[in-house]
């Protein structure tokens, strides 16, 4: 695939997941796709991509990913992003808090005969586990500096 088709193939994906076609979303990744980064704990494949979005969609029912920049090389595409979300349901063993979340990250798209084969994620999880509260160190020291 070209540089262009490969850019419109994980917009048209981000298109299918912002209306929560994950069937859809799924389409952009080849069957034994590996993720890697803050979610380097999905399985490989489409069942662990499955479960990962599952989840990440019960914890935040709302939750928008905002595109702000997309740059394609060769057979890679990557794009900066925004998460928004309101934390409504267990994340990571966390209960819901029902706290916004907002985070930054950029993902990295290595395509092979039309299909995602790796996705690396970088998000800024310190600011994205903090803000649900799973960071208990900020607790603590939060709670002692109001004493």
């Amino acid at each position: 695939m070209s540089r262009q088709e490969n850019i419109d193939a994980v917009q048209s994906a981000q298109l299918r997941f912002r209306v929560r076609d994950l069937d859809g979303y799924l389409q952009l990744y080849s069957s034994s796709v590996m993720h890697h980064g803050f979610s380097s704990r999905i399985r490989p494949g489409i069942p662990g991509l499955r479960d990962h979005y599952t989840s990440l969609l019960n914890a935040f029912p709302d939750m928008q990913i905002e595109i702000n920049d997309v740059i394609a090389d060769g057979d890679k595409v990557v794009h900066r992003f925004k998460f928004n979300g309101t934390h409504k349901g267990d994340f990571l063993g966390v209960p819901a808090t029902g706290k916004r979340v907002s985070a930054p990250g950029v993902h990295i798209y290595l395509f092979l005969d039309g299909k995602v084969v790796e996705v690396w994620q970088v998000l800024d999880t310190f600011k994205f586990l903090s803000q649900v509260g799973a960071v208990p160190q900020l607790r603590e020291m939060k709670s002692k500096a109001a004493r």
